[in-house]
């Protein structure tokens, strides 16, 4: 039986449909969820939805095969990964870490992972490589990518595409050096930012949807990463 002492904040959201068939959610002010473990081990996890706000005031969509959701995916991913999904494998909360989950803007969810102390800060998105679904192309044009721009980052980065790239459909699973990210560049946290899959191909988004059954996965490299602390 899972136990979690939960501090929930609720989420007002405005859904817009923006140009070009993006979706654009407007968030609210108070976007975080905090998630506190029974037995807390004195570390902070920050886990960042996607948000492609682009510079504007409200987050902006991509989507992929099958009507695939980045922001909404994004999201489940998240709360599988905090609350354990459909195997025994243990959950970011059963690990002992406290969990704020940002839903804001990518700015706001920055200064939020700042002003909480988060000791890691995890961006969870999804890839892509082209503007369409694409179809009959080898599995080695896809993958896990995790990015990074410290050395710290970089040991995260590996953990993650160690052991999340392992269950991904795509083979090209490899963590990349990038300096032209907020979330990378500007949170007090070590930050490795998880690109799960591509969702331009069927079976990435068919493995990105089963989330339940890797989740525990990212759960248990954040564990390694950081030392069983």
């Amino acid at each position: 039986m899972r136990k979690a002492l939960r501090r929930l904040v609720s989420v007002l959201t405005v859904v817009l449909v923006g140009a070009g068939g993006f979706l654009a959610v407007a968030p609210t002010a108070a976007a975080d969820v905090t998630y506190v473990p029974d037995n807390w081990n004195g570390k902070v996890v920050y886990l960042s939805q996607a948000c492609h706000d682009r510079g504007d005031t409200v987050c902006h969509d991509n989507t992929g095969c099958d009507g695939f959701s980045e922001n909404i995916n994004s999201y489940k991913v998240a709360m599988s990964t905090i609350n354990g999904g459909s195997t025994d494998h243990l959950s970011l909360l059963e690990r002992g870490y406290k969990v704020v989950r940002g839903n804001g803007l990518t700015r706001k969810n920055i200064a939020s992972s700042n002003r909480v102390g988060a000791d890691l800060h995890i961006p969870l998105h999804s890839n892509a490589i082209s503007a369409s679904c694409e179809s009959d192309k080898p599995a080695s044009r896809y993958g896990t990518h995790a990015m990074y721009v410290s050395s710290a980052g970089k040991e995260c980065a590996a953990k993650i595409v160690q052991r999340v790239g392992a269950s991904s459909p795509g083979t090209n699973d490899t963590r990349q050096y990038r300096t032209d990210l907020g979330e990378l560049n500007q949170t007090n946290a070590v930050a490795c930012y998880l690109e799960q899959d591509f969702h331009v191909w069927q079976r990435g988004v068919n493995w990105m949807r089963d989330r339940d059954s890797w989740s525990w996965r990212l759960a248990m490299a954040v564990d390694v990463y950081m030392g069983y602390p």
